[in-house]
């Protein structure tokens, strides 16, 4: 059940602090979500499994809104929160579209990487095999490739390498 006072915000960290933020938004009680995924890396001579950042310097927290000014004020490396129609308005993630970003983060399978642009509407889909099952959103082409988008609000549209095979359409009704 959700708390429907509390809304996802994003906010910038100072650099590479991301875990130090992360770990003070826990001792004093707020939920975040800092968005991190294990990744294979190659290098000439070995292959290694990595944690990388998905949003470096970047962190969400949801609260009340009353609630957060208390992480500006308690913890250092917590610089700002973003903002859209001037600098006291925060931007905030719906709960749905933050539930598959990190359902996508989390079980994906693959990197997820983030754009900026803004995306033309496209089909909507819901995807029939693999650890996504279930999971209904938009089908894009980014650069000629297929892959999977969730609008993460004014932060942008975050994406990933799906097949087409992996997907149906959901016929409009």
């Amino acid at each position: 059940m959700m708390d429907t006072d509390k809304h996802w915000y994003v906010a910038y960290v100072k650099s590479c602090r991301e875990r130090v933020v992360a770990a003070s938004l826990g001792a004093l009680g707020y939920q975040y979500y800092l968005p991190v995924q294990r990744v294979v890396r190659q290098w000439s001579d070995r292959r290694k499994i990595v944690e990388r950042l998905v949003l470096p310097r970047m962190i969400f927290i949801r609260c009340a809104e009353k609630d957060r000014i208390r992480p500006l004020e308690e913890i250092d490396a917590f610089y700002r929160y973003i903002t859209v129609s001037g600098p006291y308005t925060p931007a905030v993630v719906r709960d749905v579209e933050m539930e598959t970003f990190i359902r996508m983060v989390e079980h994906g399978g693959r990197d997820v990487t983030m754009t900026g642009d803004v995306l033309a509407p496209g089909d909507n889909v819901r995807v029939v095999s693999g650890p996504l099952t279930g999971l209904e959103c938009e089908l894009i082409s980014v650069k000629g490739r297929r892959c999977l988008a969730v609008r993460l609000g004014m932060l942008g549209t975050a994406t990933m390498d799906l097949a087409t095979d992996d997907v149906q359409k959901i016929e409009k009704k």
